[in-house]
């Protein structure tokens, strides 16, 4: 039985931030390899301003010469909000050999609890905590209050970049470099593309 990890996001843009994130969980948590999941209509986010193809495009330029790494289209092709328990579902059936590992920062862990069926998910996938650059790791009763059991937690506390594509999306519109930030194949993209330009 392989172990997968899903990471789930909009990725307007992928970023190396998510790139860190799946590299510490798949150390911390001893993964085989890593679904980067983009969602068609997030319950918790506003919309994205790249399409959904736009999105995808990205993460799989975002990927490229990671072989442990994969891009999956399956929120995409669903209609209707992105839960995530309905993207566990579906994974489970088509690969119901492999172990299911939920990746998340602390900021989306933090709202796990209101979420769309949070005991269904627990069920389905270990949950998988990346702390965020900057924060301080959740205690066991933070854990708690959000309704995540320690004992199907993996709390990774490995120091990713402070990179979020909100500040990417704002450095464009405002013409400041993104290098650095994105691989050189997503910001060759978004020029190409003339993405987030103001």
């Amino acid at each position: 039985m392989s172990k997968i990890g899903l990471l789930g996001g909009t990725f307007d843009p992928f970023h190396f931030g998510h790139l860190a994130a799946a590299d510490a969980a798949v150390d911390c948590a001893d993964l085989d390899r890593v679904l980067f999941i983009p969602a068609a209509q997030p319950p918790h986010r506003p919309p994205a301003i790249a399409s959904p193809e736009q999105r995808l495009e990205m993460c799989h330029l975002g990927i490229q010469g990671e072989p442990r790494f994969e891009v999956s289209d399956v929120e995409l092709k669903r209609a209707g909000p992105s839960y995530t328990v309905d993207t566990l579902r579906e994974i489970q059936r088509r690969q119901p050999e492999e172990e299911l590992f939920l990746i998340l920062g602390w900021d989306a862990a933090r709202l796990f609890s209101s979420w769309h069926e949070p005991e269904k998910v627990r069920e389905l996938a270990t949950i998988v905590v990346v702390a965020r650059p900057g924060g301080a790791a959740p205690r066991q009763e933070e854990l708690k209050g959000v309704g995540l059991d320690k004992a199907r937690v993996v709390l990774c506390l490995t120091t990713t970049p402070d990179v979020s594509a909100s500040e990417i999306r704002k450095a464009v519109a405002a013409g400041q470099p993104i290098t650095g930030k994105v691989s050189k194949a997503v910001e060759r993209y978004i020029g190409e593309h003339r993405l987030y330009a103001g």
